[in-house]
């Protein structure tokens, strides 16, 4: 008899790095103030690991284990602007929230420092409609 399977949301945001590279340079040059955020050392490394953390989303997604998942950002994605990536947001079927965050520290996103596990959030969830994305 296999086990009883519960969907849970978790919410969790990126880790704001004190290593920024602007913000650690625009304490002593107020000058540099104006380099864009996006060449945070965090968004870097996001970006550096993002093609293998797709490749485990789409097995998780695949095996059935994630029902849904996404980037959650600091305004909409426009022509005119690329908004900057905030954290992460997944729905996904687990026996706990103990094997949810199990299988979410096994993402290159936790073991490359980009999720800020101190701030996630994980509850259980109980999805009342759900559109696949066009």
């Amino acid at each position: 008899m296999s086990a009883q399977l519960y969907e849970y949301v978790v919410i969790i945001p990126d880790k704001d790095d004190a290593e920024c590279v602007r913000c650690l340079l625009s304490q002593s040059r107020p000058a540099l103030r104006s380099i864009p955020t996006n060449l945070c050392l965090q968004v870097n490394r996001r970006v550096a690991v993002r093609q293998e953390h797709l490749v485990g989303v789409k097995k998780l997604f695949a095996d059935g284990v994630m029902t849904s998942g996404g980037a959650y950002l600091d305004g909409p994605i426009t022509t005119e602007s690329t908004p900057s990536f905030k954290g992460s947001v997944v729905t996904m079927l687990a026996e706990s929230k103990e094997q949810v965050k199990e299988i979410m520290m096994k993402d290159v996103y936790s073991s490359n420092d980009v999720w800020d596990w101190e701030k996630a959030q994980i509850f259980n969830f109980a999805c009342a409609v759900r559109k696949a994305k066009e």
